[in-house]
């Protein structure tokens, strides 16, 4: 009897044993998993981080007011873009260095916020005769380069935006942020039926970015030398996909 005790006993260290040794590795397997769920939410994570070729520490230590960065690929469209929040500056003729008078800079006014969630961000710059600031948006004029060259590029601290040129276009001086009140569907189509309805040439539009109820865009606007009355545009249509 007391032999079988024994066995009895010491079947029930082993099996104890046993338990811990399932408990303990099923812990470890639990820790393990979640070590590797981290890893790959960690993976995620560096994935969703956007490469931004831009300094802007760099361009912050020139001028605050710079938020943005505007670059047009096949043009020379490659600026900072600043705003003053308290509309307090002109940066239609202030330059980056806070320089009074030619070339200006390429800008946006406190009408329009900071985060091109809007359904239009109104964005101008100097025609220069050398074709700085927003002087090579002339190369539009061809209808050639304008099917060609359809992306515009603009970087944020921590987001990229790619836009599609959907179309450039001669258009009156009429200020187009109290013209139009694009926060409904009824003015945005307005927008959109008065480019295409002005009549002057050049006038190009590409149907495969026509935008829609719901997309965001922003227009160019810069001046046209011989026809002091008239703008010339070029509109971009929001591409949701990371550039």
């Amino acid at each position: 009897m007391e032999k079988y005790v024994k066995i009895g006993v010491v079947a029930a260290v082993i099996a104890a044993v046993a338990i811990v040794g399932v408990i303990f590795f099923a812990g470890n397997s639990k820790e393990e998993e979640k070590a590797e769920v981290q890893e790959l939410n960690l993976d995620a994570d560096e994935k969703k981080k956007v490469d931004i070729p831009i300094d802007f520490e760099e361009l912050w230590a020139v001028n605050s007011d710079v938020y943005a960065y505007i670059e047009i690929p096949g043009t020379k469209v490659s600026y900072p873009i600043l705003q003053s929040v308290d509309g307090s500056v002109d940066y239609l003729n202030t330059t980056l260095e806070k320089t009074e008078g030619l070339p200006g800079s390429i800008y946006t006014e406190n009408v329009n916020s900071r985060d091109f969630h809007e359904n239009n961000t109104i964005i101008y710059g100097h025609d220069m005769n050398d074709g700085s600031m927003f002087g090579s948006l002339h190369d539009y004029d061809d209808e050639t380069f304008f099917r060609e060259n359809s992306e515009i590029l603009i970087y944020l601290p921590d987001e990229a935006i790619k836009y599609h040129v959907y179309a450039a276009v001669v258009f009156d001086d009429r200020y187009i942020p109290k013209s139009y009140n694009f926060d409904t569907l009824e003015d945005r189509t307005r927008f959109i039926e008065d480019i295409k309805n002005f009549g002057q040439q050049p006038a190009y539009f590409n149907e495969e970015f026509a935008p829609t109820d719901r997309d965001s865009m922003i227009t160019l606007s810069t001046c046209i030398s011989d026809q002091p009355s008239n703008r010339w545009l070029i509109i971009g249509v929001r591409d949701d996909e990371e550039p």
